[in-house]
């Protein structure tokens, strides 16, 4: 039996890029945009027509996910807060119980693969250093999420309270900070990096949880 041809049908015009991408995968394409725009020029030309054209797309695409410039920022903020927390577990559940150096050396290469995979502007951006008060504000509050989950463990690790956890928590987060900055400003390779933070973090924790000594003049009344 001869095969019936095959009726005509009439030319469709291409249906365009971003209508073929799923919102999902669209909204992860302008992030990764937005984070390497980031990474590679800085907050001042992280803008919505930058990562439009970037992704090539129009403005109102972008806008639609991302209301706000802010909105974009702080999604970007966001997202690299979740994968710096998702490692941050994952170390956790491979490394327990082991050492404290062993922790916080898991720990760093955790913050160090998410920088690596997202580029180091959202990090250097958590800081919130030479940014309007608002973003600053975002990213302070971004961050202190990020942190929120660990100041309880830390507080049972060094026998203190929250609230005193807390505030030691910035003060070790901030040693392992400079660290890892010294690594994307080219000043260390990563593994001196890592070796660094670590001795440093893990020099702090054995610090915080020493009895604190009684004051001078109480041993001199004794």
């Amino acid at each position: 039996m001869p095969k019936r041809a095959a009726r005509s049908t009439p030319a469709r015009a291409p249906l365009s890029r971003a209508a073929r991408v799923p919102p999902d995968a669209r909204r992860r394409q302008l992030l990764d945009e937005a984070a390497r725009i980031l990474t590679e020029q800085g907050i001042e030309h992280l803008q919505v027509t930058e990562v439009a054209a970037r992704a090539d797309v129009s403005r109102p695409l972008v806008y639609r996910l991302f209301p706000t410039r802010n909105d974009l920022v702080r999604d970007v903020l966001e997202d690299f807060a979740a994968l710096v927390q998702t490692r941050f577990r994952e170390a956790l559940v491979r490394e327990l119980p082991g050492t404290v150096d062993r922790i916080t050396t898991a720990f760093v290469e955790a913050s160090c693969d998410a920088i690596e995979e997202r580029g180091a502007g959202p990090w250097q951006l958590l800081d919130a250093r030479g940014v309007d008060p608002e973003l600053a504000s975002v990213a302070r509050g971004i961050f202190s999420k990020l942190l929120d989950p660990w100041q309880h463990q830390l507080a049972d690790f060094l026998h203190t309270t929250p609230r005193h956890a807390g505030a030691l928590l910035w003060v070790i987060v901030a040693a392992g900070r400079a660290a890892l900055d010294a690594w994307i400003d080219g000043a260390l390779t990563r593994a001196q990096a890592v070796r660094d933070a670590t001795t440093a973090v893990s020099a702090l924790l054995v610090a915080f949880s020493a009895p604190a000594s009684a004051p001078s003049s109480a041993r001199r009344s004794r």
